[in-house]
């Protein structure tokens, strides 16, 4: 009598029973593969499209603008935006075509890796869930709620896309909807950055109680290894974002705190016009459009204490936004599953797909 172990997998007619192991060998080693590749493409597109995004507009500002308000008058120096969001939302110039292209693959790329549970350096297990137990068990005995491997997944590549899509244009020009696109571009912000770097901290801090695996490569274990390296960014990130909204409090208070000098915008009265046009100067056509608009235009840039609040506003956003992406690059590094080794043959798909056809041998 045959032994029913020899059904538990495959019938006995099914050719190449020896071979199913390979081929599950190579599907899993493929997805590992595919994670990892996309994780550190999308991570590296994000990066350059932060970069680009951020020197390219501050050279447009200094170099190519200029220090000029809208009556051609010199002024101290240029106008720095306060945020990456004004510095790239018009999506015409360099800067915002390279942040928009570099940041929406990039995204793409992440959001196609599905990574969180592909790689055991960040692999948590799916039993810990975000609402539990406010949300009560379902039929099977587990408690509702959002799985935070799928949060992991899904908020920071849709978060930085929603980023790269929705401008956000300068406060002092904002319309009723320009203000609601800017809180859905300010929540994309917070998604992808603060919301990451929430869980990359808890995936770190209890890490004993977690299934997640560290420093698995033992030629990486040098140094300060990975969880410390991991740490270390992490902190940096959650750093620059507290910095960024603190500077960003102070720059929106400071008529209140007493802090000069801010910005000032109008839009160009009937004497600004009068008088560009006994100049015959250009501006007048520029100014003369935004007037018939209700736009307001730069009149003054900030300076004193308040100029320096901006750039410190500006490049603790950069540097979370870079931070946040070098985090992903960490976690590509250490992880083991970018070593996977594949056959160098293809296993041979004769069985489940029928038999390879075979060209009969010439005469």
């Amino acid at each position: 009598m045959e032994d029913s172990r020899d059904y538990l997998v495959r019938n006995n007619w099914e050719p190449k029973r020896h071979e199913f192991d390979r081929r599950l060998d190579y599907i899993d080693g493929v997805g590992r593969l595919r994670a990892t590749t996309l994780l550190v493409s999308g991570a590296t597109l994000g990066y350059c499209g932060f970069l680009f995004g951020a020197f390219l507009g501050f050279y447009k500002q200094i170099v190519e603008e200029g220090p000029l308000n809208f009556l051609g008058e010199k002024q101290n120096h240029s106008y720095f935006p306060a945020t990456v969001s004004e510095m790239v939302y018009n999506t015409s110039s360099g800067g915002g075509k390279c942040f928009f292209a570099f940041v929406l693959i990039g995204g793409i790329c992440m959001l196609s890796s599905w990574y969180p549970w592909q790689l055991r350096n960040v692999y948590i297990g799916d039993d810990l869930i975000l609402g539990a137990p406010f949300l009560g068990k379902n039929n099977n005995g587990k408690y509702r709620g959002i799985s935070v491997l799928m949060l992991r997944q899904f908020l920071p590549p849709i978060g930085i896309m929603m980023v790269a899509c929705i401008p956000a244009p300068p406060a002092a020009n904002r319309h009723f909807t320009d203000k609601v696109s800017s809180i859905v571009h300010t929540m994309g912000a917070v998604m992808s950055i603060g919301g990451y770097a929430l869980i990359e901290l808890y995936t770190l801090v209890r890490c004993k109680d977690l299934p997640v695996k560290f420093d698995t490569i033992k030629a990486y274990n040098k140094g300060w290894g990975e969880w410390t390296t991991r740490f270390g960014v992490i902190i940096c990130c959650l750093f620059s974002i507290v910095a960024f909204q603190v500077f960003g409090v102070l720059c929106g208070q400071a008529e209140k705190l007493g802090i000069c000098c801010d910005d000032v915008w109008e839009v160009p009265s009937d004497a600004d016009l009068a008088m560009l046009k006994a100049r015959g100067q250009g501006y007048f056509i520029e100014d003369s459009i935004a007037a018939a608009h209700n736009e307001k235009l730069l009149k003054h840039t900030a300076s004193g204490t308040l100029m320096y609040f901006k750039l410190g506003e500006y490049w603790f956003e950069v540097l979370a936004g870079l931070t946040m992406l070098y985090s992903h690059l960490v976690i590509w590094w250490y992880c083991p599953e970018r070593h996977v080794d594949l056959d160098e043959e293809l296993p041979d798909p004769d069985g489940d797909d029928g038999t390879v056809y075979t060209a009969p041998a010439a005469q």
